[in-house]
């Protein structure tokens, strides 16, 4: 017998095997029958002593976002209305009447225009071929708000798509890369829109990756249940043999580890963590050591969770923020690993705020690094030092005090890229205190953070007291001015009647300090991308002393295409080839030509408020 014809038989003895080994038994609503699956209210396994199933519910984890019951049927998935023997999918706004045969999954969505979807029609003028380029390139791990919620409405808008595709490629690719961006509510609210998504084993997976990550095994193992016998891929298979194991199936799990070993499936970690999984309980068994997992999945994870074996420390070298973030809600991972994964989460939007603060609240320091913060602070690196400035500015009640731990947080999360994310994270110790002349000097740093987190009325006060000590001090009179573009691109009222005839104000208090033209540069792109004029006088000293580098720019046919694009009304072609030609840099990182191009076909499009809030990540970043 020769080696192929054996692994064609061993693969089917593995399949029948999975069908044969199915515990009719377990309580799971696909085991009687095939049909619809009722994923309403969430289930959780846990194995119990004797390795059984149907425990009581735990109490969620406060890091975990809650879940939302889905429909019954298939049917009666949201944003479709169904009459008789026809389906309306709400597309966009507009309902059409339609066969249900003749639904083509790839336009089902759940944002119309008024919900802030691009609506129906974003896709009409847009070649064949561009959409399923283009939207694998989508930059899910970027840390700019303003792209990651432009990326969310684009996947999540119900459209016509060009003629051509492959019907359901694409409603799988735009889940996948939702689940990838960790917008798991997301997730499941466009599977919940597509009519017949069972027929459709991209989409089965990815929901199946999503409930892992979330913690919502019971319903993942539903899915492997129901559907094993019809998706025979390795991964179908490694999930069903760890439902097996949760179930206290130990001799079928480890008889179907045996088959995918002999056929060939290379992966010790799943192996190991099934094995620790179905050994628990044992005589002797001692929990088992995964020394590399820098590429985890989503079943990696929920096996390690809850076969409670400890993650490694490369576990973080994961950039996918569905990841970080089942990382940062995991009670197996050291604390330094879990506070690093929920930083970079929270950054790129994957995360609640809330939760990052607990785990700033919940780190342990020594008394003398709670007596003496500021010190030990600047003897850490990284999140470390912004959970203990954290915890020192919870225990303090001093308000300088207060303001000097802040401080200090919020310089060193400007040198680290995560100015944004520190401000979010320390806005409720910000908001209480108070705008004394004493605490003056804090003015500046209170009022660019409260503007780029758009708290626009905590910074009035604070802009106040600092024009009144500008009158006085000419240091804080340049501080003043050098926030000034700040403020007007965040809309600020106060700044109102800050213009161009104030610019050279501005490059005057601003120009001898150290990267003062190339913070110059990227706010006079900004700015002309909004409509104003920079005048030439301004360019003309910015050429002095200017070092010329190599930018890295788009592709000619991105760049090409954009402004075609934006000129002729082609929303969605523009917003996506906007994101992909910023990148996972996004606007912080953008060379200052490239995302005045970018903001200019945002703007014309009529994204103007999308494009203001580009443009203040942009100069925040450069250090104004």
């Amino acid at each position: 017998m020769n080696a192929s014809r054996a692994k064609r038989l061993a693969r089917a003895s593995l399949t029948a095997a999975f069908a044969a080994v199915m515990s009719p038994g377990v309580a799971f609503a696909q085991d009687a029958a095939p049909g619809p699956l009722d994923l309403s209210a969430p289930i959780r396994l846990e194995p119990s002593a004797q390795g059984g199933v149907g425990q009581p519910a735990r109490p969620p984890s406060p890091y975990e976002r809650p879940t939302y019951a889905q429909p019954a049927t298939d049917d009666a998935v949201m944003g479709t209305a169904v009459t008789g023997a026809e389906n309306a999918p709400v597309i966009g706004g507009m309902v059409e009447a339609e066969t249900l045969g003749a639904i083509n999954p790839d336009v089902a969505g759940v944002l119309n225009e008024t919900e802030g979807g691009f609506g129906s029609a974003m896709w009409l003028g847009t070649r064949g071929g561009v959409i399923e380029h283009l939207l694998p390139q989508v930059p899910v791990t970027t840390a700019s708000p303003a792209m990651r919620d432009l990326m969310r409405r684009l996947l999540l808008t119900g459209a016509e798509v060009p003629e051509g595709g492959e019907p359901g490629s694409l409603i799988s690719l735009r889940a996948g890369l939702l689940s990838a961006m960790g917008d798991f509510v997301g997730v499941k609210s466009l599977l919940n829109a597509v009519p017949g998504r069972a027929g459709n084993p991209n989409l089965l997976r990815v929901e199946v990756d999503t409930r892992f990550l979330t913690g919502d095994v019971a319903r993942a193992c539903q899915l492997a249940h129901a559907y094993i016998q019809e998706q025979q891929s390795s991964y179908w298979q490694k999930a069903f043999i760890f439902c097996q194991a949760l179930e206290g199936d130990s001799a079928k799990a480890r008889f179907g580890m045996s088959l995918l070993e002999e056929l060939g499936v290379e992966d010790q970690v799943f192996f190991k963590l099934v094995d620790a999984l179905t050994r628990q309980g044992e005589a002797g068994f001692k929990t088992p050591v995964i020394d590399s997992l820098s590429d985890p999945t989503a079943l990696h994870l929920a096996l390690a969770r809850v076969a409670k074996v400890q993650l490694p420390s490369d576990v973080i070298a994961s950039n996918r923020p569905g990841v970080l973030r089942a990382i940062a809600i995991s009670p197996n991972a050291a604390p330094e690993l879990r506070l690093e994964a929920a930083e970079r989460a929270e950054v790129a939007g994957a995360l609640p705020v809330d939760a990052l603060r607990q785990l700033y609240a919940s780190i342990s320091f020594s008394e003398d690094e709670l007596k003496n913060p500021l010190t030990q602070a600047a003897l850490r690196t990284g999140p470390m030092s912004r959970a203990l400035l954290y915890r020192a500015t919870l225990m303090q009640t001093v308000p300088s005090a207060q303001a000097e731990a802040l401080h200090r947080a919020l310089i060193l999360a400007r040198q680290g890229g995560r100015y944004a994310s520190t401000a979010r994270a320390f806005l409720p110790q910000l908001s209480r205190i108070p705008s004394r002349p004493e605490l003056a000097w804090f003015a500046p740093e209170a009022i660019r953070a409260f503007l780029i987190t758009g708290r626009h009325v905590e910074a009035g006060p604070w802009f106040e007291l600092l024009k009144d000590v500008a009158g006085r001090e000419p240091k804080m009179a340049a501080e003043l001015a050098s926030l000034m573009p700040v403020a007007r691109l965040s809309g600020f009222e106060g700044a109102a009647e800050w213009n161009m005839e104030n610019l050279h104000e501005w490059w005057v208090a601003v120009k001898d300090s150290e990267g003062a033209r190339d913070k110059a540069a990227m706010l006079a792109a900004t700015l002309e991308a909004l409509g104003e004029y920079v005048p030439d006088s301004i360019w003309t000293d910015l050429i002095a002393g200017t070092s010329h580098t190599a930018m890295m720019s788009p592709y000619p046919s991105h760049w090409f295409l954009l402004s075609a694009a934006s000129e002729r009304g082609r929303v969605g072609e523009t917003v996506l080839l906007s994101l992909v030609s910023l990148g996972d840099g996004g606007p912080a990182r953008a060379d200052p030509i490239v995302l005045h191009h970018v903001l200019r076909a945002l703007r014309t499009i009529g994204l103007e408020r999308e494009v203001r809030t580009m443009a203040l990540e942009a100069v925040v970043a450069a250090g104004l």
